[in-house]
């Protein structure tokens, strides 16, 4: 062995190691990472039943003499009016969606708007506190997939009525 010394030999030897240990560790930090971008929102629905059970339980509850007092009534309670939103490239399933949604007797405010958050992946009728019923009325009179939703933690639109969001 001419000219290469033991200690030579040793120093490659471990930085090599070393380096490829790193190496390894940057994969795999790199696959998590990934993962989770990837899986972030893949299930918002839990998010919705996490929002609909807070609403529910911090829900203020009636006065105990009001429904004693009350007549009981048989008519209907009257559907809650609408607001149409389209997810971008959509309006013309938003338009059919009104149209269908004014069959049902329901009123609809205003003109269809963009919604703003993130699209869900089909069309959704958020209803808060007390509007599933009419909720899942819209949302069988509109079909095309759609479903009724508790509305999610930060969906301000439309306070008082329904929230339809409508996708391609």
């Amino acid at each position: 062995m001419a000219g290469v010394s033991t200690t030579d030999h040793q120093r490659k030897v471990p930085i090599r190691a070393i380096i490829m240990i790193l190496v390894a560790l940057a994969i795999a930090f790199a696959g998590l990472g990934w993962h989770a971008v990837a899986t972030r929102d893949s299930d918002p629905d839990s998010a919705l039943h996490a929002q609909a059970a807070k609403l529910s339980a911090t829900a203020p509850a009636a006065p105990s003499g009001a429904s004693e007092s009350a007549a009981p009534s048989s008519a209907p309670a009257a559907a809650p009016a609408a607001c149409v939103y389209s997810e971008e490239g959509a309006s013309a399933a938003a338009r059919a969606a009104v149209a269908e949604i004014k069959k049902a007797g329901v009123t609809v405010r205003g003109e269809v708007a963009t919604w703003k958050g993130k699209a869900p992946r089909a069309t959704v009728v958020y209803y808060g506190a007390g509007q599933e019923n009419a909720a899942g009325r819209v949302a069988a009179a509109i079909d095309h997939g759609s479903s009724a939703a508790p509305r999610p933690a930060g969906a301000e639109q439309c306070a008082e009525g329904l929230v339809v969001v409508v996708v391609k």
